[in-house]
C-alpha cells in the first residue's frame, strides 16, 4: 500500500508541474520539432537576426532562407507574443514601417520546416528591426551576410550603437 501511495504521489507531482515564464525556452519556441540529428540530412534553415526596413533595397525585410526543404511555416511575434506575420512561401518576408529614429524593436520568430527527406527542423529566436542604430548586443546577422556556409559574409549595413 505504501508503494502505491508513493507512486501516486510521484505521478501527481510530475504531472502537476507546468511550464512557467521563467523557463529558459521562450513561449514562441513551444511545439518545435527537430529530428535531423545523425541522419545526414542536408536540409537547412537560415534566419537573419536583424533587418532595416528603410526601402534602400538592403535587408529591408525579414524572412527565412531554406535549402533542401519541402515545406515550412515562418511565424513572427511582437513583444506581447501576438502573431504579426506568418508565411509558408519561400522568399516571402515581413517588412514594416521603420521604428522611431535612433531606436530598434525586438521581435521573435519561429520556423518549423520539413526537409526533402521528411525530417523536421525547428528554429526560433529574436529579430531586431533597426533604424539608424543597433543594440550593443547581441551580434546581429543580416540577410546580405548569408553565404552557402551560413552567415559568414560581411554586411553592407553600417549602423552606430543605439544610445
Amino acid at each position: 500500500m505504501k508503494k502505491v501511495l508513493l507512486i501516486a504521489s510521484a505521478v501527481l507531482v510530475f504531472f502537476g508541474c507546468s511550464k512557467s515564464g521563467t523557463d529558459s525556452e521562450p513561449v514562441h519556441c513551444d511545439g518545435l520539432v527537430t529530428d535531423t540529428a545523425g541522419t545526414g540530412d542536408n536540409g537547412r534553415v537560415y534566419m537573419p537576426t536583424a533587418f532595416t526596413p528603410n526601402s534602400d533595397g538592403l535587408n529591408d525585410n525579414i524572412r527565412p532562407f531554406v535549402a533542401n526543404i519541402a515545406s515550412f511555416t515562418f511565424t513572427l511575434y511582437d513583444q506581447n507574443n501576438a502573431v504579426i506575420f506568418t508565411s509558408n512561401t519561400a522568399g516571402q518576408g515581413y517588412s514594416s514601417a521603420q521604428p522611431a529614429a535612433g531606436s530598434f524593436v525586438k521581435y521573435y520568430y519561429k520556423v518549423q520546416a520539413t526537409t526533402l527527406a521528411g525530417k523536421k527542423i525547428g528554429v526560433c529566436g529574436d529579430i531586431y528591426k533597426l533604424n539608424n542604430c543597433r543594440p550593443a548586443s547581441p551580434v546581429l546577422y543580416f540577410e546580405d551576410q548569408l553565404t552557402p556556409n551560413g552567415f559568414t559574409g560581411v554586411t553592407a549595413e553600417v549602423l552606430p550603437t543605439c544610445p
